[in-house]
């Protein structure tokens, strides 16, 4: 009986937090900021900060790169001119600007849709922290691989494994404003078995006052055909 009260009431603070990620993920307009860190690798990627509001291109800025995301097409500023983002062509060896890595950002409101279901088990931690109710859970290898992957060829090994935990925080007004991903990949490679821990970790702010002005060099250039 008490095994059965317990299971009901961690039901229903999934249902809470089920209902702060729809709320999240609905939002019109927001900042955010994501970074993503691996336990190997010379090359760490820096913090890439966003300006989303519904139907106006996406803002984005990591280090000195600065552009905008429409669709598939990245613009990105070089000096005082605006420029499209080209796609390096099959078997072509092409430097590509700090801009292209663009490509890969994920949008948190659409992580955030259903993002309960990312959960093999979830439980909100009996006190608050930074004034948020903070939840924690174990991830499904689903999640714990789309969560912190790009979708490229280069992210995982067809045979490699994922398991991972992630932690919510919920403010007073029932908005997720961030959340951390820790995902460990394990595969073989010809060299032999390798581990990566990567964790990732997104912040939200301005909800409901960020705005997105788009130049007016950059916006032709996201607009035209070619």
């Amino acid at each position: 009986m008490i095994a059965l009260i317990a299971a009901s009431l961690i039901a229903l603070q999934a249902d809470d937090l089920a209902e702060a990620a729809k709320k999240s993920a609905a939002l019109e307009n927001y900042s955010f900021k994501t970074e993503s860190k691996a336990s190997r690798g010379k090359h760490q990627p820096g913090p890439v900060e966003g300006r989303y509001q519904k139907d106006q291109p996406l803002g984005l800025k990591a280090g000195f790169a600065e552009g905008f995301r429409k669709g598939g097409v990245i613009v990105y500023k070089e000096g005082e001119e605006w420029k499209r983002l080209e796609k390096a062509q099959k078997g072509e060896k092409k430097n590509q600007p700090a801009a292209a890595e663009f490509s890969g950002i994920k949008l948190p409101h659409e992580e955030l849709e259903g993002f309960e279901k990312s959960f093999e088990k979830v439980e909100k931690a009996a006190e608050k922290d930074k004034d948020c109710t903070l939840w924690s859970g174990t991830l499904t290898p689903t999640a714990a691989r789309g969560l912190v992957t790009t979708g490229g060829k280069s992210d995982a090994k067809s045979n490699a494994t994922y398991s991972g935990t992630a932690k919510v925080w919920v403010n007073a007004d029932g908005f997720i404003v961030r959340y951390e991903v820790v995902s460990l990949m394990k595969g073989e490679t010809k060299k032999g078995p390798v581990e990566v821990t990567i964790t990732k970790t997104v912040d939200l702010t301005e909800r409901g006052t960020t705005k997105v002005e788009v130049p007016e060099g950059a916006a032709k250039l996201l607009n035209s055909q070619s």
